[in-house]
């Protein structure tokens, strides 16, 4: 699955090796070398049906290698856990 890592305000594409409702493996596209606290992420399983939105989820750096990236979602609502296990369902499907 790709999404968008947001740094600086601009969208970066990245793709989603493993997921849970936690926090994922990613691998990075193309992005600067911008070292961050914290970044925006923007998730969605496909096209959005009517009245559906994307999940937006902050998270915190962790393990990384030049083309691999391990991150923790924080602070997510109950309701963003939920999104995100049905992106996941909806993915694995």
């Amino acid at each position: 699955m790709y999404f968008n890592k947001y740094i600086d305000g601009h969208p970066y594409l990245c793709e989603a090796v493993e997921m849970s409702s936690t926090g994922m493996l990613v691998r990075r596209v193309r992005e600067p070398d911008a070292p961050r606290a914290a970044y925006a992420l923007e998730l969605a399983s496909g096209p959005l049906s009517a009245g559906e939105s994307r999940v937006w989820l902050l998270r915190e750096p962790g393990v990384a290698t030049r083309e691999l990236e391990a991150l923790a979602f924080v602070g997510q609502s109950a309701h963003d856990t939920a999104r995100i296990e049905e992106i996941i369902a909806r993915v694995a499907a």
